[in-house]
């Protein structure tokens, strides 16, 4: 009787939601100007159809190897101060971090759809912490209180005039339905900037990581996970070991596809993270 009350509440959901003005309005918007942005990227740079074929290669050959990938990694990030964990279940994972994190704490957390799948924000919300979405569109998503609709761009079924109104509620400042999607962008800007330099710690995910290193690969535009990785005195990444590969050079490649089919010619910003920031300016001595 359940798997049928289910199927009633899903397709209940999905007639809803076809019938939903303001939802294809805003999917018409946004898949027009991916589609757009895709056939430019893949037209200036040619390549990145035999890059996305060699990638496919290093992947399919990662995941046979996923488990000595992992042990590897961990190894690689211990050796650069850091500390590696490998959970197995999606309840480990959050018991991890939760013994990390610990209650009362301020965190601003990167987009991280294996964090959306686990429940991560709620479960550390439960736990007394207040954690901020810093990703524009899975802010949104936060403060609708609803789910994200798709992996690239969690908040592509909400339109602009949806979120002029939500922002006119959440972030204290006056925002009208006309004001332009940069009026939008810059709002949510000022709000999350202090918050990046209040936090206790920061967490993302990562695009790829290198198991020779244990170099996280992190891409984006916005500058928000630069600022969650690097002013808090914490940084947890919490990354799917589907995302493993053997070395930097196969990291970047993956990146490059990555961003591509991402609807980006070339992204803002690619973080390679590997471990705590150091020095080595006083007499060559590396001290983190």
């Amino acid at each position: 009787m359940k798997k049928q009350s289910d199927f009633k509440s899903y397709k209940k959901e999905i007639m809803g939601a076809a019938h939903d003005e303001r939802l294809r309005l805003a999917l018409t918007r946004a898949i027009k100007s991916f589609r757009g942005n895709v056939k430019n990227a893949l037209e200036k740079f040619p390549h990145t159809l035999d890059l996305a074929e060699e990638v496919q290669a290093i992947k399919e050959k990662s995941i046979a190897d996923m488990e000595n990938l992992a042990r590897r990694a961990i190894a690689a990030i211990e050796e650069n101060q850091g500390k590696g964990y490998i959970a197995r279940t999606a309840d480990e994972a959050l018991d991890i971090i939760s013994g990390l994190v610990g209650t009362g704490k301020l965190i601003v957390k990167g987009k991280t759809m294996t964090g959306e799948e686990i429940g991560l924000r709620e479960h550390l919300e439960a736990k007394g912490n207040e954690v901020f979405e810093t990703d524009l569109g899975e802010f949104i998503i936060q403060k609708m209180g609803s789910k994200p609709m798709h992996i690239l761009s969690p908040s592509i079924h909400v339109p602009r005039e949806d979120v002029a109104r939500l922002f006119s509620k959440v972030i204290g400042q006056e925002v009208t339905e006309d004001s332009d999607i940069a009026g939008l962008v810059a709002a949510a800007r000022e709000y999350l900037r202090d918050k990046f330099f209040r936090a206790d710690i920061g967490i993302s995910g990562a695009n790829a990581v290198a198991a020779e290193t244990g170099s996280l690969f992190i891409i984006e535009n916005e500058g928000n996970i630069r600022l969650s990785t690097s002013a808090p005195p914490v940084h947890i990444a919490l990354v799917g070991m589907e995302k493993l590969v053997p070395t930097i050079s196969d990291a970047h490649k993956v990146t490059e596809v990555t961003w591509r089919y991402a609807n980006y010619t070339v992204p803002s910003y690619v973080s390679m993270i590997s471990g705590p920031s150091k020095t080595g300016d006083i007499e060559k001595v590396i001290t983190y």
